[in-house]
């Protein structure tokens, strides 16, 4: 309740524009000052995890079960930051779902949470191609999304994008919820998806 009242405090509120200031520059410096509040209290708060041995950590989406430091760092502190811009605002939502569902560390939270990220990347690719949630399978959504180059389209990049559509669609059709469940997930599945769907976003993201 503390971090939404952090976030709410200024997530309409606006800043001064400088001088021959452009728009691009001057959104990205309030989006910075939006979270800024928020980043601060998460950092400090992080810090104590880490030092309590608290396997948690937060950032702007929520908690999520701590990984290794270097994942933390180098994948999910970069993507969970440029997807809490307005634009993917549905996409941070869902995801906050998964992390919600992960915590729950039951079987249920765990199919619930494969469900839910694989959603966010539909979500994701949809916003990317029509600019809007609502329309389109992750297949289909990825093709169309290379051949308009709004992501990469090199050979190498279609052959993960291929590997990792099979993986997010067998793991939602065995373990999610969306479809009759072979089995139920269990931490093991919940992590590996969430981890391969922010290496996912990285990749679209960084193009």
């Amino acid at each position: 309740m503390y971090c939404k009242i952090l976030i709410s405090e200024r997530e309409e509120k606006e800043i001064s524009k400088y001088p021959n200031e452009d728009e691009e520059a001057y959104q990205q410096r309030l989006e910075d000052w939006r979270w800024k509040v928020f980043d601060n209290f998460a950092e400090k708060l992080n810090d104590v995890f880490t030092q309590f041995g608290v396997n948690l950590y937060l950032p702007r989406q929520g908690f999520i079960p701590r990984q290794e430091e270097k994942i933390i760092r180098e994948i999910y502190e970069p993507v969970l930051k440029c997807l809490s811009h307005p634009k993917w605002k549905e996409v941070s939502k869902i995801l906050s779902d998964a992390f919600d569902e992960s915590r729950k560390n039951t079987p249920q939270g765990y199919s619930n949470c494969v469900t839910n990220t694989v959603s966010a990347i539909q979500a994701f690719l949809q916003i990317v191609v029509n600019g809007k949630t609502g329309k389109g399978e992750i297949s289909s959504l990825i093709t169309e999304a290379q051949k308009k180059k709004l992501i990469q389209d090199d050979f190498f990049t279609q052959k993960i994008f291929d590997n990792l559509e099979s993986i997010f669609a067998r793991e939602r059709q065995e373990t999610g919820i969306a479809h009759p469940k072979k089995e139920y997930a269990n931490e093991k599945n919940a992590r590996m998806i969430l981890n391969l769907a922010m290496v996912f976003f990285q990749h679209c993201i960084q193009k």
